[in-house]
């Protein structure tokens, strides 16, 4: 029944927005968020609508308020029904569906997570590589080259790609250290504050002796810090985030956390729109479907700064 009340309701929404977009002759493109009212994704959102704004495009923005991958497949399968010029959205939805987009002409761009065997038009994201690499740089600055390494990770979810392909690539890296490194914990926010605390907290019970805490997790670099803080074992490791949370980057001016790496949601909006509407009007289509937006490590070094070298213009 809930499926059924939300198809109906979306239903309603797409077939005025197409509607509309219809009569006014103006493309119609639809961002199917993984999280509706997140403050990073909010960033995205005015990527998207500033972008729609200056090609003069009908857009849409829905999805879920907390993790629902399920709601993410409605949204892109009434999307699909409503005939959508373009769909953007995170690679954790079903793979049956950019299939179906593929075979109605309607372009797939994938940002912050991508589905590299799937149907869609490209990706926009990080380069987990590089992510890896920043991180084990950082940390042979603070503990040298020769310290062996007991890590502990937080992602949003486990089974979604986007955190195995970010273990993969810590993994690959940090084998590189030449005093060893162990991932002691795997645990997982579920995009939920009170979630990442317990998680953390149970973390910090059973490994005292970790001394790199990285948080794959928006909201999960704070709740580190304050179980890390609890079992007094703060002084003995180094704690990293992710985006620009701003409880994180005001850890970070504390130096109560060491720093998160950054990219720039924004461009995730702004840069899908622009490539999709180049496809679309112009039959144009960039060499690479892969596109990698700038990534920096926001440390106390240059937390006053970082905002304008993210800026990619």
């Amino acid at each position: 029944m809930k499926k059924l009340l939300l198809l109906c309701m979306l239903l309603c929404v797409g077939g005025c927005s197409t509607e509309k977009q219809r009569e006014e002759n103006r493309y119609y493109f639809l961002f199917a968020t993984p999280l509706k009212e997140h403050k990073i994704w909010l960033e995205a959102e005015k990527g998207f609508r500033d972008a729609c704004d200056a090609y003069q495009l009908h857009c849409d923005w829905e999805g879920p308020t907390t993790i629902d991958t399920e709601e993410m497949n409605q949204v892109i399968e009434t999307g699909i029904m409503q005939k959508a010029d373009a769909i953007i959205t995170q690679g954790v939805v079903s793979d049956k569906l950019l299939k179906k987009a593929d075979k109605k002409q309607i372009p797939v761009m994938l940002v912050d997570s991508d589905m590299p065997s799937s149907k869609r038009f490209g990706y926009i994201g990080k380069d987990f590589k590089k992510q890896a690499t920043l991180l084990l740089a950082d940390v042979e600055k603070q503990f040298g080259k020769q310290a062996p390494l007991k890590i502990a990770i937080q992602v949003a979810e486990k089974n979604f790609n986007i955190a195995k392909q970010q273990i993969a690539q810590v993994e690959a890296i940090f084998a590189q250290h030449a005093g060893g490194y162990r991932i002691v914990s795997i645990s997982e926010s579920k995009s939920d504050n009170v979630r990442a605390k317990k998680e953390w907290d149970s973390v910090m019970e059973e490994h005292q002796d970790i001394n790199v805490a990285i948080n794959f997790a928006g909201e999960s670099a704070s709740s580190c810090y304050e179980a890390a803080t609890k079992y007094n074992i703060r002084e003995q490791m180094l704690i990293y985030g992710v985006d620009e949370m701003d409880e994180t980057i005001q850890l970070i001016k504390e130096k109560k956390i060491n720093g998160s790496i950054v990219v720039s949601f924004y461009d995730y909006g702004y840069q899908s729109v622009e490539m999709l509407y180049e496809k679309i009007k112009n039959k144009q289509q960039s060499a690479s479907s892969i596109h990698y937006a700038k990534l920096i490590l926001v440390t106390a070094n240059n937390v006053e700064t970082y905002k304008k070298e993210l800026i990619s213009k």
